[in-house]
């Protein structure tokens, strides 16, 4: 670092300033110094450079002192950037000295242009009084050390490169071309004691030198004990270092005249000897820790190389078994085949391969003897006398019953008998090898390989032979198995093809690999091959088949066919092998029916639920409608009635008739009354459903298309009752294609139904209308829902038409249809024709004339003076009081009672002639009271009937069929209850 900061020169100055004096201490210790020293003034101008300085940049002092080191020589970093003087020199400034490494080139002399790269130390210079008085600078030639590094490096990656291996002497010698290159040196041996005492590499030396060397016969001598010492070093002239004196001479007869020595360790001991020789005095030598660096490695090269012998080797050892062993492998693999024959000749030749030998052949135990199955060389024909005799006669059959695997025997030794080894010795074996066959622990066969060689030369150790023995066996057991896998694959194969669910296999990519027929009419042809992910919507279940935990996987989704159409499916997902390869077999099951079995169940479940609620309603209903439409009768029938007001009480009879139609249709809807079924043809039934509405179809210009199949079984159906349900449809699909005012088609389709084995019948009406609004699908059988204007329709048609198909046990629903319009099916069970049990004729009289023309009646029976009392129970007081009125109008007198308590009294104290009881009331019940009245006077219950707004209520029905009691269904008029009032007392007894 002593470069000029300046770049111009400072001041003259006395080149004999820096001559060096004898009698200066200091100055001879610049003199003598391995290092170069210069010293300048604070402007960096020389006036001191030493010996060293001179050899190591090739300028004399003569030409240096005076000048600015930066005239002579040029500084760099390490990199071969230019040196940053400015801030050198205030970084020198601020600490007083430096230390670094650089590249030094010096600009004139004889190794101008040539870097020398040196440690440098720089230090300023003061006086007594602290000021600067000038620059010492010392560097240290350490470019043969530099370079050694580099080739050490080399020389490291040299010793642990993979990929090829070395031998001990490749990998010597060419370390000790690296050693001499980077070094310089002339020369170069390395000795190395391994099994002899031997010269590893050698270079620039004669052989006559190195016979020399190694003439000893050992690693010893003087040299060798002077390197015993772990971190030992000699660097000496070859007249001084410690060598034998023969040694010596020989050396220096090759011109040697400088010597580094260090030893080649392993731990614990010396394996050898690295020299390098110059053939000049004082060369640029390595530092000693890199040649003890350099040793080191050689000495671990030569170690591996030997190591890596002894595994290539060993490695080639192992091949050989690995060859046998990958034989075996394929002798233990399941035959492709079951033929017999086929199989046993691939086995015996894989072991006959196996073993390098001759011939094989194998015999089965058949009746206690060994019997020739199969060969793989005609001669062993001349073989039967020794194979085929019982088993009891081999000497080496004890040894294979006890479970050894295999034996290798001498042909005409102990384990033969005089005739067997004859007969194959003729057929030229010399050696035998058997293999036992077992089952369980039973012998059931064995293999035979015969050596054409004696069984010194049969190359196979016992651990071998022992591992052939065992693979023979399962190679046989394999054959056997074969046949009972194929059946199995077979039968598994079966389970797949046939299997009416859909079976898919996907790969680990996803892609379905196969898929049983089910599969393929589930999702389409050219299944094989699809990515999974288009078959479902949305993302698909994604497995990692590698590490399925899980035997099964179960999910729900929507499937997507190859057309595009889509279905609610079930997935489960197994992880199984195919070939060794994972998969994942993929069970589909397709949940469509099932899906729309629970939309018609909740549909059932909310209808039924609708129903409950409308007999409560309808049944609250009822009480006061009776008390509307009875008092409404009275008042029309009044003579005092002006006209206008007679005018308004008939619109009022008109709206409350009205009324009862709808609540009566609610009851209809609710109750779901069994029909009264009989054998019903369906084309006869559609025909008059027709001719009713024909001219509702040809003034809309509407055609109908009706496609009844011949075949098509008779119903067990209420005929009335179907009947209205089928023109409920028609007639909504003829108002719909109506209102759009354009022409229509409607068509009605039976066939026979899937559901139940066939034991259905399927009857879809279906029209080209605007269809069904999304909106009002869900509540398609709701009461009162209706698409209709205002004042043309109640929207009571579909939930009445409900009600009729789920009382005959089938079910009505709405599809969408593919073209547009509505789509409406009613699904009925075929049944075998049932007497059904008659109504109760009185259930639902018929609305009587008007009340104004019933005169009142008097009755045989009855005293003529004698008022005929009846009993009124109903908690309903406007009930009571409506039906006081008509039975005084009618000549009655009535005993109005509101709890079955007092109706009891009544009838303790003044029996009536006939009762009148309300069905349900808070605390006693019609049938409670009805029980009590015929405790008292069984006549009496016979005169009874009870009002109810469910007269088609099946318990009721029960109850009043079983005891004779009369039914009068709420809203009723006046009429009604006259005439049944009369019907009652002609029952009664005569006095």
């Amino acid at each position: 670092m002593t470069a000029d900061p300046t770049g111009a020169r400072a001041h003259a100055i006395d080149r004999s300033a820096g001559v060096v004096t004898p009698g200066s201490l200091g100055d001879e210790v610049v003199r003598q110094s391995l290092d170069a020293i210069v010293v300048s003034d604070p402007a960096f101008v020389i006036g001191t450079w030493n010996p060293a300085a001179e050899r190591m940049y090739g300028i004399p002092a003569s030409e240096a002192i005076g000048d600015r080191f930066s005239d002579i020589v040029e500084t760099f970093e390490l990199t071969g950037e230019p040196l940053d003087s400015a801030a050198a020199v205030t970084l020198l400034g601020s600490t007083g000295s430096w230390r670094g490494r650089l590249r030094h080139r010096p600009r004139i002399g004889p190794r101008a242009g040539r870097d020398v790269i040196v440690d440098s130390v720089v230090v300023t210079l003061t006086d007594a009084a602290g000021a600067q008085i000038g620059v010492l600078g010392i560097n240290r030639d350490v470019t043969a050390s530099v370079s050694l590094e580099s080739e050490i490096a080399a020389l490291a990656a040299l010793v642990v490169a993979a990929g090829e291996v070395r031998s001990s002497t490749e990998i010597a010698q060419a370390s000790l071309e690296t050693l001499c290159r980077a070094t310089g040196a002339d020369a170069g041996l390395v000795t190395s004691m391994d099994s002899s005492y031997e010269a590893s590499a050698r270079l620039g030396l004669a052989p006559a030198t190195i016979e020399v060397i190694l003439s000893f016969g050992q690693l010893g001598g003087p040299l060798a004990r002077a390197l015993e010492a772990p971190d030992a070093y000699i660097s000496a002239d070859v007249a001084t270092a410690p060598l034998r004196e023969d040694v010596r001479a020989a050396v220096l007869a090759e011109g040697i005249r400088h010597l580094i020595v260090v030893g080649l360790r392993l731990p614990g001991r010396l394996t050898g000897i690295l020299s390098l020789g110059w053939r000049r005095e004082a060369p640029l030598e390595p530092s000693r820790a890199i040649m003890l660096q350099a040793a080191a490695l050689i000495a671990s090269s030569l170690e591996n190389a030997r190591l890596l012998a002894a595994v290539e080797a060993g490695l080639a050892e192992e091949r050989l078994l690995t060859r046998r062993m990958r034989a075996l492998v394929e002798l233990t693999r399941l035959p492709d085949v079951a033929r017999a024959d086929v199989d046993t000749s691939r086995v015996l030749v894989g072991v006959r391969q196996v073993l390098d030998g001759d011939a094989a052949l194998s015999a089965r135990v058949e009746n206690g003897a060994f019997v020739l199955e199969g060969m793989d060389d005609p001669r062993l024909e001349g073989a039967r006398p020794f194979i085929e005799r019982p088993i009891d006669e081999f000497p080496m059959t004890a040894t294979l019953q006890d479970g050894a695997p295999a034996l290798l025997i001498p042909v005409g030794g102990p384990m033969t008998t005089a005739e067997g080894g004859a007969a194959v010795a003729a057929q030229g074996f010399r050696t035998i090898a058997i293999f036992g066959l077992h089952e369980g622990e039973v012998l059931i066969g064995a293999v035979f390989v015969g050596f054409n060689r004696p069984i010194e030369q049969v190359e196979i150790d016992e651990r071998t032979l022992e591992a052939i023995g065992r693979s023979v066996d399962i190679s046989f057991a394999n054959r056997r198995l074969r046949e009972v896998v194929s059946a199995s694959e077979r039968r598994y194969r079966d389970l797949f093809e046939h299997s009416p669910e859909a079976l898919m296999v996907e790969d680990r990519h996803l892609r379905i690999v196969d898929a049983n027929p089910a599969a393929l009419r589930l999702f389409g042809e050219g299944l094989i091959g699809a990515e999974v992910r288009d078959l479902v919507e949305g993302e698909p279940i994604v497995v990692d088949v590698d590490r399925m935990a899980e035997p099964l996987i179960r999910d729900s989704a929507v499937g997507r066919r190859l057309d595009g159409s889509t279905f609610p499916e079930e997935v489960e997902l197994r992880r199984i092998e195919i070939d060794g390869e994972p998969h994942v077999l993929a069970i589909v099951h397709d949940l469509t029916d099932q899906v729309r079995m629970q939309e018609e169940l909740v549909q059932a479940q909310k209808m039924e639920a609708i129903g409950m609620l409308v007999a409560g309603v309808a049944h609250e209903l009822n009480n006061p409608l009776a008390s509307i439409v009875a008092f409404s009768q009275l008042i029309r029938t009044d003579p005092a009635l002006p006209a206008d007001l007679r005018t308004q009480s008939d619109l009022l009879v008109q709206e409350a008739n009205r009324t009862r139609v709808i609540v009566q249709n609610l009851l209809d809807f609710a109750r779901q009354r069994p029909p009264e079924r009989a054998r019903t043809e369906l084309r006869a039934l559609i025909e008059s459903v027709l001719g009713l509405q024909s001219y509702v179809f040809s003034h809309n210009r509407i055609s109908v298309e009706v496609a009844i199949p011949d075949d098509l079984p008779a119903l067990l159906v209420d005929r009335g009752q179907l009947q209205q349900v089928l023109i409920n449809l028609t007639f909504n699909s003829a108002q719909a294609i109506r209102d759009e005012g354009r022409p229509g088609r409607i068509r009605i389709a039976a066939t026979r139904g899937a559901a139940g084995g066939g034991r259905t019948v399927r009857i879809a009406i279906e029209d080209d209308g605007p269809g069904v609004s999304a909106e009002v699908r869900d509540r398609l059988f709701v009461p009162f829902v209706t698409t209709k204007p205002p004042g043309q329709g109640t929207g009571l048609g579909l939930s009445v038409s409900f009600g009729i198909v789920a009382g005959h046990g089938g079910t009505l629903r709405h599809e969408p249809s593919p073209g547009g319009g509505a789509t409406f099916v009613i699904e009925l069970p075929v049944e075998t024709e049932t007497e059904t049990e008659a109504p109760t004729s009185a259930a639902e009289p018929a609305v009587a004339a008007d009340a104004a023309n019933v005169p009142p009646l008097t009755h045989a029976r009855l005293p003529e003076d004698r008022r005929v009392r009846i009993l009124v129970l109903d908690d309903e007081a406007s009930l009571r009081e409506l039906l006081g009125r008509v039975l005084a109008r009618s000549g009655y007198e009535p005993v109005l009672v509101s709890t079955g308590a007092a109706a009891l009294d009544v009838v303790r104290s003044d029996p009536p002639a006939a009762i009148l009881c309300d069905h349900r009331m808070a605390g006693m019940s019609g049938t409670e009271f009805h029980t009590a009245v015929g405790e008292i006077d069984p006549d009496l219950a016979r005169r009874f009937a009870f009002m109810s707004g469910d007269v088609l209520n099946p318990e009721l029905r029960e109850f009043a069929q079983a005891r004779g009691v009369h039914l009068l269904s709420k809203p009723f008029d006046i009429a009604t209850v006259a005439a049944l009032v009369a019907t009652l007392l002609d029952e009664a007894p005569a006095s």
